[in-house]
């Protein structure tokens, strides 16, 4: 593996402190020089609204400052890798928030709010009132939630959801990048029972090992690489992809800007230019940040 070098290191370092969002210096601050967790509280809280959810650009490409359940659900995979305890009051509103969103008809969410185009936002993000295409993303990842915080959300929800995915899973084999993320969310979920995750597992482990492809000529387009499946050594399918990690981290670190910090693959600036240039700016401190903790994890 080729390592970041200790200035390459100090480049993004400065790059965060000076540029990233507030939430991105707070995160860093705990990960690397022993910062608390109430930092982190008091940034991401910015992000949430009155009814609980969060908005306000946690997801980048979504600039609304109205709630969404995508963001809703970035801010319970902040919770999960932090072991928020479910008595947190950020917690137990941003719960309300998904349960008060539910489409108990079609048994899933919507990702994103009716009124989305009142802010710039990624073209890919459209509204409908058709869910069938949310039975996955965010249902499946929302499922790992319920479980993660059991008195938070009903236990009639929970095996409701449980049911829903479980025979969803068994009749719909062609599984989006997206959705596939979801799925390994759920799987990896502490608390789900043992015979769920092992049919997970059973379901899963082909798809991602024909969907993340091994060779960094693939590597630079927006899809998935090894490390989008695999962010650290306890991750679930670390052993599948344990022998090109090295290469994909050696890749990653070649692509660092000058000026310290790494970019989205992605844009739509061609959409939206100054709502881009917000999203971007964002994106590129939490994509630094990461990338750090990929060099940490696996050096």
């Amino acid at each position: 593996m080729t390592a970041l070098s200790p200035e390459q290191h100090q480049k993004a370092v400065d790059y965060i402190k000076r540029h990233a969002r507030p939430l991105e210096k707070a995160l860093y601050a705990f990960y690397f020089e022993h910062g608390g967790l109430e930092t982190i509280f008091t940034a991401l809280s910015k992000f949430q609204n009155g009814d609980g959810g969060f908005g306000r650009g946690l997801e980048p490409d979504l600039r609304l400052s109205d709630s969404s359940v995508i963001a809703t659900t970035i801010a319970f995979q902040k919770f999960r890798a932090l072991n928020i305890p479910p008595y947190h009051p950020m917690v137990q509103k941003a719960a309300q928030y998904l349960l008060n969103q539910y489409d108990a008809t079609q048994k899933t969410w919507s990702n994103i709010p009716a009124h989305i185009d009142d802010a710039p936002h990624a073209p890919w993000w459209g509204y409908s009132d058709d869910l069938s295409g949310n039975l996955v993303n965010p249902r499946a990842e929302i499922l790992g939630y319920v479980y993660d915080y059991p008195g938070v959300f009903p236990t009639a929800l929970r095996d409701e959801l449980t049911q829903a995915v479980m025979l969803h899973l068994q009749t719909h084999t062609d599984v989006e990048m997206h959705d596939l993320l979801c799925y390994i969310r759920l799987a990896e979920t502490v608390n789900l029972p043992s015979d769920l995750r092992e049919k997970l597992v059973a379901f899963l482990t082909p798809m991602v090992e024909n969907a993340v492809p091994r060779t960094p000529s693939q590597w630079g387009e927006y899809g998935l690489t090894p490390l989008t499946v695999v962010s650290t050594p306890q991750s679930l399918f670390y052993a599948h992809f344990a022998n090109i990690i090295p290469q994909n981290i050696a890749y990653i670190n070649a692509q660092q800007a000058d000026d310290g910090y790494w970019s989205p693959s992605w844009s739509w600036e061609f959409a939206s230019a100054t709502g881009w240039r917000d999203a971007e700016r964002d994106l590129r401190g939490m994509i630094t940040l990461n990338n750090l903790l990929f060099n940490h994890h696996f050096a």
